[in-house]
């Protein structure tokens, strides 16, 4: 069963442009401009986080990582970030990183990636220690063979017991 959450950057990753929007609200016109630019930045991006990968979408682009092939989780913030308690994660694999935005406590939520990481890693490792049953293919021409003894049982040529005693030697 596959679980999977939403994340949304926190408004206080964009502090600066909702700062500025107050600043400019007696030039109504430029004020608004900032504050729908802003505000449409903010709900432009949505994380979906499940038990097998991360993946962001935006209105230009999606891009996903699996959570198998994460060789580190990094939490930046600047001071201010620090203070209102909100930090950006990069996520990165060997061929490409996933920055996730504005996350509240971003330290819990490394720690929680961190967790579904080696979570993922140890069901990819046991689904590969797992091996395919063997399945026994027929002889070359046994099925041609128990073809033809199906017809002549078909058609009345031989009974019942002789149909079974025969069948019996093909499925040793």
């Amino acid at each position: 069963m596959s679980k999977s959450i939403e994340l949304t950057p926190s408004w206080k990753r964009w502090f600066w442009g909702y700062f500025f929007w107050i600043l400019l609200v007696p030039l109504f016109g430029i004020g608004l401009f900032v504050l729908w630019k802003v505000h449409t930045k903010k709900n432009s991006v949505i994380y979906e986080v499940s038990n097998h990968q991360i993946k962001s979408v935006d209105k230009k682009m999606s891009q996903s990582i699996d959570l198998a092939n994460v060789t580190s989780i990094d939490v930046e913030q600047n001071w201010l970030d620090q203070k209102l308690g909100i930090g950006d994660l990069l996520l990165t694999t060997d061929s490409r990183e996933l920055r996730i935005l504005g996350q509240t406590e971003p330290n819990e939520l490394s720690n929680m990636i961190a967790q579904a990481v080696q979570a993922e890693r140890k069901r990819v490792k046991d689904l590969n220690k797992v091996k395919p049953k063997q399945v026994e293919h027929p002889t070359p021409g046994t099925l041609d063979r128990m073809d033809y003894l199906t017809g002549l049982w078909q058609q009345g040529l031989i009974t019942n017991e002789e149909f079974e005693e025969e069948r019996k030697h093909f499925e040793k």
